[in-house]
């Protein structure tokens, strides 16, 4: 009897050893999953899992359950082989459902006793309404958003795309074109033919790489208005950009060697001027109509600087002198006049400067003067 026991206890032990070493395990690295903010009116996002099968036997997803008819989930239907991985996708709907969420998934399988949870979780937040749209600029009866358009800085080798409202507030339809345009200005108008009280949009994409220089680059777009009119109405848009090198690339020993540009003053402060029949009045001395002052550039880094392009956005300020290649080590000065006669009330501008210095590839001067 003790043997026929000791031998059954040996049988039992055997099955249970080869079970332990053949099951599937069920594993995942992330089981909480943070969407971060969602957008109502984006609709539907999702999240996939990945599942992993640490076990030695396959493993089989039998059912997933969500805690809420919102979250649907998706997995692998066929068994996962031993060290091998599946999906389990979750598509959340966030359709009225503003707030904050937390959902949890359960994962039934043969790789656990009872489930395997994953998380989901994140806030809803209402599409923001969007503003009116002001009209600044108008060509005849074809309101437009803005006659201007600013890019900032734009990468050598980047493309982006602006857009502008347009609106036709007369009492007949308006056929609307653009005319010539730089190669590197892309113009779409839609729709070209506008009817009365309609809305539509100016697209433009601006191609650094197609503009093959650096620095503030500008160009104007003819809009062309066709209506009534035998000969139409055409203005300008007025665009512009700043074109800067792609320093991503550098190194840090290519940075150490790079130039670095340093500026004498930020800020040129002409004071007030005093339009009397006896001339001007002001610690600045004015001749001609005209007060000037001066800036210099100091090239402190270890190759040439490259001025590629030193602007001003007032008409009333002129820029003149100064080098736009600078050795290291070495300064040079600029000349800064403000046409001081033709101030009216306050003159506030900024002087644009766009360089090679990969610490600081755009710099601004300020300008302000008083009546």
């Amino acid at each position: 009897m003790k043997q026929l026991i000791t031998v059954f206890i040996l049988l039992l032990s055997s099955v249970c050893l080869i079970q332990a070493q053949d099951s599937a395990i069920i594993s995942c690295e992330e089981v909480v999953y943070d969407f971060g903010t969602i957008v109502e009116s984006d609709g539907l996002t999702s999240h996939t899992f990945v599942i992993k099968n640490t076990g030695d036997a396959p493993l089989v997803i039998t059912r997933v359950t969500a805690s809420c008819g919102c979250t649907t989930p998706e997995w692998t239907k066929i068994p996962i082989e031993p060290g091998t991985s599946g999906d389990v996708r979750i598509t959340y709907d966030p359709k009225g459902r503003p707030g904050p969420f937390r959902k949890k998934i359960a994962v039934y399988s043969n790789g656990k006793k009872g489930s395997f949870t994953l998380t989901i979780k994140g806030t809803v937040v209402k599409e923001p309404i969007a503003p009116p749209v002001t009209y600044s600029f108008r060509i005849g009866d074809l309101k437009i958003q803005s006659d201007q358009i600013d890019f900032k800085n734009l990468l050598e080798d980047e493309t982006r795309g602006e857009k502008l409202t347009i609106k036709n507030e007369g009492k007949v339809p308006v056929n609307i074109r653009q005319g010539k345009t730089p190669s590197f200005l892309t113009v779409n108008i839609h729709p070209e033919r506008l009817g009365t009280g309609e809305t539509g949009d100016i697209t433009v994409l601006f191609d650094a790489a197609e503009a093959k220089r650096k620095g503030q680059v500008s160009a104007d777009i003819p809009i062309i208005l066709e209506g009534t009119r035998k000969k139409g109405l055409t203005d300008l848009i007025r665009v512009s950009g700043n074109i800067i090198d792609n320093f991503s690339k550098l190194s840090a020993s290519e940075r150490a060697e790079a130039p670095s540009m340093t500026l004498s003053s930020t800020l040129i402060e002409f004071g007030k001027t005093d339009h009397t029949k006896s001339g001007f009045m002001s610690f600045i001395p004015f001749i001609g109509g005209k007060a000037s002052e001066t800036v210099t550039i100091t090239n402190n880094g270890k190759k040439n600087l490259s001025i590629y392009s030193i602007t001003s956005d007032h008409e009333l300020v002129d820029i003149s002198g100064g080098k736009k290649e600078i050795k290291p080590g070495t300064t040079s000065v600029y000349k800064i006049t403000i046409r001081a006669k033709d101030i009216e009330n306050k003159l506030e501008s900024f002087i644009t400067i766009v360089c090679n210095d990969p610490n600081g590839p755009v710099r601004l001067i300020k300008v302000t003067a008083e009546e």
